[in-house]
């Protein structure tokens, strides 16, 4: 993938910096898609493990100038704080960055931030940081990509988890974020180009926060989607990569919507 998107390279291409559940299972990296379309890079979450997977793949990360995130969980935007200090003092670009997410987002990054670099929150930033929120059954255009929002059933305390589509280039990509099965996931991926589901568990389990490949398969045939990845694989699924009958949202992989 090219580190940059230029209007002689018009189309939307997505790789996979993570794919994983929240403990690493095999090996993974947490949640990090990184996408580029035509009017620049942008992530969809951002776990705690993403820089080092970026690293790996050669991505620069001063290129993100948007970061979309499904919910505040750690491995969903633990993250921000090393993407921010890479900003800050070790990449040349000062272009500014936004942060768009569910509202209460700023005051966790502040308090994030607070807890693991005291006081750098408060200071002088060398780039602007912007914040957007994304409200459930709203649609919002942050940096010409329109993001439409669902409640997830999931929890992350007092900001809402969230389901998302974003609209680009005339491409369409839906993630379930982490959320147990609902049927509202059906219209969240209808006609999409890409629907990343999270489906953490092989077999189904007492909890209703995450989708297992059972639940998955009895409604895979209601999804009315071109290509169908899982992602937060749990270590069963983990282990089951190579047997499963859908494609995985594995470390690395490039698509090209």
């Amino acid at each position: 993938m090219n580190n940059s998107t230029t209007p002689d390279n018009v189309g939307v291409d997505i790789q996979i910096a993570g794919g994983g559940d929240a403990f690493g299972s095999g090996g993974q990296f947490q949640t990090c898609f990184i996408v580029d379309d035509s009017h620049g890079r942008f992530a969809i979450d951002f776990g705690a493990t993403s820089m080092v997977a970026l690293g790996q793949l050669g991505i620069d990360a001063a290129e993100i100038e948007l970061v979309v995130l499904s919910h505040l969980h750690g491995d969903h935007f633990g993250g921000l704080p090393f993407l921010l200090l890479h900003r800050q003092y070790a990449a040349s670009s000062c272009r500014p960055l936004t942060l768009a997410g569910p509202p209460g987002l700023q005051g966790r990054i502040a308090a994030l931030m607070d807890c693991m670099y005291p006081g750098l929150w408060e200071g002088q930033w060398r780039f602007a940081i912007d914040f957007v929120d994304i409200v459930p059954d709203q649609t919002t255009t942050v940096l010409g990509r329109k993001i439409t929002a669902q409640k997830a059933r999931h929890f992350a305390g007092a900001q809402d988890c969230l389901s998302l589509r974003i609209e680009t280039d005339d491409k369409l990509i839906a993630f379930s974020g982490d959320t147990g099965w609902r049927d509202e996931l059906i219209e969240l991926a209808r006609d999409s180009d890409l629907f990343i589901c999270e489906c953490n568990e092989r077999i189904d389990q007492p909890y209703d926060t995450h989708i297992s490949f059972e639940t998955l398969s009895r409604n895979i045939d209601r999804l009315q989607t071109k290509r169908l990845l899982v992602s937060h694989l749990g270590p069963d699924m983990v282990g089951a990569i190579d047997s499963l009958p859908v494609e995985a949202a594995t470390f690395g992989l490039k698509l090209a919507l």
